[in-house]
């Protein structure tokens, strides 16, 4: 099974290092309740209970090339829930340009509701490099084996 611990390595450095030098606060991953009256566990919460984000390590594209479907659908999903919150801003924070691009794509058509900001989080190199390795072990993972006997005559 993949290894999700360098993911939620990124996801800690994004709350306790950019967030701080970005917004000027901290933030924890906190529980918020949620305006039908749930509540919900976001990925980062501000101390004054402001702000709310998704933060995000996945790609646009799979190993493949092919567009990362499934991937941009956990993001919508992650804003649905950015839009239920009871906050004053909401943030999609994502670590890959590919991502970021394509969901300001998907705003710029009108997919996307304008009270979500997005924001590109550049990685410390170092912490880029590690995620990539993880990336490609989960993906060579879930890969199906490649049949590498020699076609019959």
């Amino acid at each position: 099974m993949a290894h999700t611990g360098t993911q939620l390595e990124v996801e800690d450095w994004v709350r306790r290092e950019w967030m701080l030098h970005k917004y000027g606060q901290q933030f924890h991953r906190e529980r918020v309740k949620l305006a039908p009256g749930g509540v919900f566990d976001f990925d980062a919460v501000s101390a004054d209970g402001g702000t709310v984000a998704s933060i995000s390590t996945s790609g646009a594209r799979t190993a493949s090339g092919k567009l990362a479907v499934g991937k941009f659908h956990k993001i919508r999903s992650d804003m649905y829930f950015l839009l239920l919150a009871e906050a004053k801003k909401r943030l999609a924070l994502l670590t890959e340009k590919d991502m970021y691009e394509q969901c300001l794509k998907e705003a710029g058509a009108g997919r996307v509701p304008t009270s979500i900001e997005f924001a590109h989080v550049e990685l410390p190199a170092e912490l880029d490099a590690r995620l990539r390795q993880s990336r490609g072990a989960a993906s060579k993972e879930v890969s199906p084996p490649r049949d590498t006997t020699p076609d019959a005559p």
